[in-house]
């Protein structure tokens, strides 16, 4: 995330300063206080919502007249009537990118039944084992949603009922093996993340089955290790790309800067589909391009409206990424 994010803040000219709270949402007021409080304030402050800490940040930003952009997790229930619609009681809260958690769900469960139908498994015929990471956060009841969507369109699979891991590779294995030990059916794995996905695959080979053959596997996340696993075969796909919803905010946030307000078009709060699909079919492409993990050889201003002419509407897909 800070890496990408620094990549699209030299090519756009942007003063990055990046503070970390290592997901401790007291961490994140107390540093958000210190920066609200100094002599020269940031013209922007962009903020996560952990653990709900946000409104506080919002509200006293408000105060100082500092604009704020929310990342990555958006606003629900109580805390959402509190705050309202971005630019409405907050003036200086304009608004926010957050990646479709539900939709990333969802179309994990549905990339892993259509590879499933290439090797000749009818829907009927598929058994899915649905691996969850905690049991509160946004990221994992999204994308449960999403595969509860997925149960709907796919009604004639069968779709075990989910075990929680709590996003770790050792759980996964350890649960994995078991489950498989007492239904061997199993021929689909949907991990909500990588390292568990790669568990999985730990716990299937334990089992005595082939991980790509006898079982597919799918995560989240675009991990390195999850990218060597789809080269060899054993993990079928992984879909990602949200760690690079920091980057995308910066190039919406120097087009506001610069008069391209994308309320206009989208509305104060972006939830884009940021996720895409890694799997056998690109993942050669993508580590050739982007394996070292270099973003600065991704020209940012392409994807931006004060700085390319001919973009009309966000695309910060996989392909777009490719292209650039």
């Amino acid at each position: 995330m800070s890496s990408f994010m620094q990549a699209a803040a030299e090519d756009l000219g942007i003063d990055l300063e990046i503070i970390y709270a290592e997901r401790n949402h007291l961490v994140m007021v107390k540093e958000a206080d210190e920066v609200l409080a100094r002599k020269d304030l940031p013209d922007y402050l962009i903020v996560v919502n952990e653990k709900l800490a946000a409104r506080k940040i919002i509200a006293k930003a408000d105060e100082k007249g500092v604009k704020v952009f929310n990342l990555l997790l958006n606003f629900y229930g109580k805390q959402a009537e509190e705050l309202g619609t971005p630019r409405e009681k907050f003036k200086n809260w304009i608004g926010g990118l957050v990646p479709d958690n539900r939709w990333a769900g969802y179309h994990l469960a549905k990339a892993l039944i259509k590879k499933a139908k290439e090797q000749g498994i009818a829907e009927k015929d598929v058994r899915l084992l649905p691996i969850a990471g905690d049991y509160a956060t946004q990221a994992t009841v999204l994308r449960d949603e999403g595969l509860a969507y997925a149960r709907a369109d796919y009604f004639n699979a069968e779709f075990f009922r989910e075990i929680h891991c709590l996003w770790r590779r050792d759980m996964a294995f350890e649960l994995v093996t078991k489950f498989i030990n007492r239904d061997p059916d199993v021929n689909v794995v949907w991990a909500a993340n990588d390292p568990m996905a790669l568990g999985a695959i730990m716990g299937i080979e334990k089992s005595g089955l082939v991980p790509g053959k006898d079982v597919l596997v799918g995560g989240i996340n675009w991990d390195e290790p999850a990218l060597e696993a789809i080269k060899n075969g054993s993990l079928a796909l992984s879909i990602g790309g949200h760690f690079m919803t920091g980057g995308w905010g910066l190039v919406m946030l120097y087009d506001y800067h610069h008069g391209y307000d994308f309320i206009e078009k989208d509305g104060p709060i972006i939830r884009k589909r940021i996720f895409s699909v890694i799997d056998d079919k690109n993942v050669d492409l993508f580590l050739r391009k982007f394996g070292s993990r270099d973003w600065g050889k991704i020209d940012f201003r392409r994807f931006s409206k004060a700085c390319n002419n001919s973009v009309r509407d966000y695309d910060f897909s996989v392909r777009a990424l490719l292209d650039s």
